[in-house]
């Protein structure tokens, strides 16, 4: 499940951050620093389109055996881990889901932590 705010919102943020933002205060570069990674990750999230979310939801349908929202399904995944009953393939599911995130949020750290294997 993506993060929030969404790419939509984290360009509105960015747009209305960068009208306001103050080119000669000491935290200038750090802004346009956050600035350039909101749309980035906004431009991910739009090339990727619903895609990420299908897989999980796809995912998850299969883990659980059971059918429903991307977010009920989450929720009774959720549920699962907090009663001790996780499904058999549950790390993997959120290994990989965690890897789909940091695809869109962060690819050069993901690029690291695959290299480091």
């Amino acid at each position: 499940m993506r993060k929030k705010p969404s790419g939509p919102a984290l360009t509105e943020i960015a747009d209305a951050t960068e009208a306001t933002a103050d080119p000669n205060a000491g935290n200038a570069k750090y802004v346009a620093a956050m600035i350039r990674n909101a749309r980035a990750i906004a431009e991910r999230q739009a090339a990727a389109g619903d895609a990420p979310e299908r897989a999980e939801t796809a995912a998850l349908k299969t883990l659980l055996g059971a059918d429903g929202s991307l977010q009920d399904l989450n929720r009774a995944l959720a549920q699962a881990i907090r009663d001790g009953n996780a499904p058999k393939g549950t790390h993997g599911h959120l290994t990989a889901v965690t890897q789909a995130e940091l695809g869109e949020s962060n690819p050069r750290y993901l690029a690291r932590l695959k290299e480091t294997g």
